[in-house]
């Protein structure tokens, strides 16, 4: 069986399957081999993989969401005056259906996956440059899609749990401690949705930028490190903004 250090060597392209789980056994080698090879299958088919998982979870993950959004629509229709609730009912029977939130979900998701991606990419390019490294945008960016890999299987590992479960996740991440068991309470706080985006796939995630960026950028991994550590906080600081920002407004 080729090794990953023969498939340096000899330079030769590799498939998906071969480069993932090179991911998992020797990851710095694997990176020195997807920034080496050139081609836009290199960031198209992983950005494809990370897509076609989130629509699998939102499948899956829908129809339970849609009961929760339905109940917190029926709460707020129970404060508004009687001659309103009929027509904000006839304009919620198309937003509160299943095809309505599954296309929108996975439209925007996809979009907001993309987004976040290149964000990512800029980010890590920039402060690698103003840390001394040298690479091009597209090495950075190829990295950062391949480096998202463990959110698609942390993905599909979530839609399992949830088809067999036949329920949501209560305490995703590392949500627990915080958690009150009510979804839509947890969902107002900041600190369970903070909690709840950290898990071993995301902690993989990092591992593999930290890895990723000292490849494609030429960096020690102590700089690697650092830049890692800022992006993830900054990461997680985007996804706890809207609920510090809206949350009060969710829960009236």
């Amino acid at each position: 069986m080729t090794t990953t250090s023969q498939t340096i060597s000899n330079n030769r392209p590799r498939s998906l399957w071969q480069l993932f789980f090179g991911l998992i056994d020797r990851p710095a080698a694997t990176f020195q081999v997807i920034t080496a090879q050139s081609g836009w299958w290199m960031w198209a088919v992983p950005l494809l993989v990370l897509i076609l998982s989130l629509a699998v979870l939102l499948v899956v993950q829908t129809p339970h969401t849609l009961v929760l959004a339905r109940q917190q629509a029926e709460s707020q229709l129970a404060t508004m005056p009687e001659g309103q609730v009929e027509a904000a009912r006839a304009g919620m029977e198309m937003t509160m259906s299943l095809p309505f939130m599954l296309a929108t979900g996975i439209g925007f998701g996809a979009l907001a996956l993309v987004a976040a991606t290149l964000l990512q990419a800029t980010f890590l390019y920039f402060t690698a440059l103003v840390s001394g490294g040298e690479s091009t945008f597209g090495t950075i960016f190829k990295m950062s899609v391949w480096g998202r890999l463990p959110m698609a299987l942390g993905a599909l590992v979530q839609a399992g749990f949830i088809a067999v479960a036949g329920r949501l996740i209560p305490y995703p991440g590392l949500s627990f401690p915080v958690s009150s068991g009510d979804l839509m309470q947890d969902a107002r706080n900041p600190l369970f949705v903070l909690l709840s985006g950290i898990d071993l796939f995301w902690l993989w995630h990092l591992l593999l930028v930290v890895l990723g960026l000292a490849v494609a950028a030429r960096l020690g991994r102590g700089k690697a490190l650092l830049l890692t550590l800022v992006y993830a906080a900054l990461a997680l600081g985007i996804t706890v903004l809207p609920t510090l920002l809206f949350g009060g407004m969710m829960g009236g």
